[in-house]
């Protein structure tokens, strides 16, 4: 019905507001949605209905199958997080920079204060939901430039005069970059993970560990979050320490 992980089957995820309801195929998700319309119904809620339905539950309640969709922020598509949403961020992030252009340039302000700045007003936007991310080198330069795009001009420092990214860190005390900062939330949802599993027990920890059923498509697959974050403890030394 759902996806087997261990001997459990993962049919559900509920969250404060909403439900995920996972299925392998039409006819099962038809059968679990038209139990959980049954149940929705006995509460007093209703299920937005459209004309043009892939999935049809009763005749008050049909769903359409959707290309993507956003969800806690990013969107999500059938093959997963969106590639285009990473540069879809970083382009709010220069849009704003660029609205603040006036702020990095002003040599009365300091510049730790325009760091702080930069974080809160540029990085809030650009890295929400990041700890699910599972990043390409290409978009860890794209992230990289993005912020020395702000760096450079707090430390007043144009393009012309050709001084070393390295140098403007140094200057602006900013050796850590976006990237890093992205990882270490990663590792912080990671180390959650593993608390809630010293609560319960065989219940997390498995979910973590899961693979998904099935044999996978011919070339090189794309990399997990799980093998994104043991990459990033591999590169920090840490050792993956879990209670149980």
């Amino acid at each position: 019905m759902g996806v087997l992980v261990g001997d459990d089957c993962l049919v559900t995820l509920n969250f404060a507001d909403d439900q995920v309801v996972i299925a392998q195929d039409a006819y099962n998700l038809e059968f679990m949605m038209s139990r959980l319309n049954s149940a929705y119904t006995g509460g007093g809620l209703t299920m937005n209905s459209d004309d043009k339905f892939d999935i049809f539950i009763t005749d008050n309640a049909k769903l359409r199958q959707v290309e993507w969709f956003k969800y806690l922020g990013p969107r999500i598509t059938r093959k997963g997080l969106n590639k285009t949403e990473v540069s879809a961020r970083i382009e709010q992030g220069r849009k704003i920079i660029g609205a603040l252009n006036g702020i990095w340039w002003d040599k009365n302000i300091r510049t730790n204060t325009k760091i702080h700045i930069g974080r809160a007003l540029v990085e809030s936007v650009v890295t929400y939901g990041c700890e699910v991310w599972t990043l390409k080198a290409e978009q860890k330069r794209s992230l990289n430039a993005l912020e020395m795009d702000y760096l450079k001009r707090s430390a007043r420092v144009s393009k012309l005069d050709r001084v070393r990214n390295v140098e403007i860190r140094v200057k602006m005390d900013a050796t850590q970059t976006i990237v890093d900062r992205v990882e270490q939330r990663g590792l912080s949802g990671l180390d959650t993970c593993y608390a809630w599993n010293t609560k319960s027990p065989k219940m997390v920890l498995p979910y973590l560990q899961m693979v998904t059923p099935g044999k996978r498509k011919r070339g090189r697959p794309r990399r997990s979050w799980n093998e994104a974050i043991r990459k990033a403890m591999k590169d920090r030394n840490l050792e993956e320490e879990v209670q149980t």
